[in-house]
């Protein structure tokens, strides 16, 4: 029998899950066991979506970051026009936007006059995924770090209600505080942006674990990119405290290895960076 924190139940069946995705900035070493039914399911409805999110592929594209497929990801909008309503293929890479007309069946000169502009249209972004991804890392992190202890002293249950969010049947309470990736903080809002800055100073993908007096927070970036904060209530006397641990946990997965250093050895990182 094994522990899934994502059911919070013993499996029968566990499999072993990228905690992030290699297609988002994950590595092998950054993993834990989970159920394999369930792994597969919210592997599809949360990892999946956000890996092939609009914004998301920019940033893949950038990195490389191509997963198990390895095919690599670069943005479409396959229902553009131009200015003389030709429509086109339109390829956001990193070498620049590609326009391939459909109609002539090849690729349109940037110094075509009609390439001027182009109307893009059925761009789609789920508005809520990131916070679902942030939701489900902060479990499969917070188990990582933390081992029974999270489970033990979290209320890791609200971390579930967001990542299993039903859009249909939305939970009628939740005692998270959460932060978005399109969240525009108030001028006092520090901690937003000490939490911002912490996550992204790697450039990569990357999990700040911030246990305080009654809450334990999570902020999750990827390929160097904020992307949540979620922070929910928890008895944090009891978890670890000291040396690695002091303050607080950061994970990063950078030059292909899984780096780990204290909150408080970060924070005072962060005030050099400031400082220069």
């Amino acid at each position: 029998m094994t522990y899934c924190v994502y059911t919070d139940k013993e499996t029968l069946d566990p499999s072993p899950e990228h905690i992030f995705p290699l297609s988002l900035g994950g590595h092998d070493d950054f993993v834990i066991d989970v159920d394999r039914k369930f792994n597969n399911d919210i592997g599809s409805k949360v990892d999946g979506k956000l890996a092939n999110d609009f914004l998301v592929l920019f940033d893949r594209d950038i990195a490389g970051a191509v997963g198990h497929s390895k095919k690599h990801p670069t943005p479409i909008v396959k229902n553009a026009k131009l200015t003389d309503g030709t429509p086109v293929h339109a390829k956001f890479s990193k070498d620049g936007l590609l326009l391939f007309d459909l109609r002539a069946g090849k690729h349109i000169e940037r110094s075509d006059s009609r390439a001027q502009q182009v109307q893009c249209n059925n761009i789609k972004i789920d508005i809520d995924i990131d916070l679902m991804f942030v939701a489900k890392v902060a479990l499969a992190a917070g188990y990582y770090a933390y081992g029974i202890d999270f489970v033990e002293n979290v209320q890791a249950d609200e971390f579930r209600k967001i990542m299993n969010l039903d859009k249909q049947n939305l939970p009628k309470s939740s005692l998270a505080r959460v932060y978005s990736r399109f969240h525009v903080p108030e001028q006092s809002d520090d901690m937003f942006h000490i939490l911002k800055m912490m996550s992204e100073i790697g450039n990569c993908s990357s999990v700040i674990i911030v246990p305080s007096s009654e809450t334990f927070g999570v902020a999750v970036a990827v390929l160097g990119k904020f992307l949540g904060f979620i922070s929910v209530p928890c008895n944090s006397s009891n978890l670890l405290n000291e040396g690695d641990y002091k303050y607080g946990h950061c994970i990063y997965i950078q030059d292909d290895q899984v780096k780990r250093f204290s909150f408080d050895y970060m924070r005072l990182k962060l005030l050099k960076v400031l400082e220069k």
